[in-house]
């Protein structure tokens, strides 16, 4: 691959960039819990636990932070996830392709 073909590739995944929108990290998942009544059929059966409920997990100055979401923010959460994946493909790729360049200018 010449510089040319770099750049053309490169120009490309600079403009997927701006593509890209919200971008969130973390993780988003749909639990069924028990909950603390001592006489709730929850604490026995695992069929009648509450939910579900939405929680997204994330990590917070290193600190791990959890929040409970409605079905609409738990949508949102997941395509942000997605979004800040591709994010991390894309700049690996270019990453990958600066390297390239560099290698082939020796």
């Amino acid at each position: 691959m010449g510089n040319a073909q770099y750049q053309r590739k490169y120009d490309e995944l600079s403009k997927q960039l701006s593509t890209i929108g919200y971008i969130c990290k973390g993780s988003v998942m749909r639990l069924y819990l028990s909950c603390g009544k001592s006489n709730c059929q929850c604490r026995t059966d695992k069929k009648a636990r509450h939910g579900p409920y939405n929680v997204w997990t994330r990590k917070v100055k290193g600190k791990t932070v959890t929040k409970y979401l409605s079905d609409e923010q738990a949508e949102l959460c997941r395509e942000f996830i997605q979004n800040s994946k591709r994010l991390e493909t894309i700049i690996k790729e270019m990453r990958n392709l600066s390297a390239k360049l560099i290698e082939t200018e020796t």
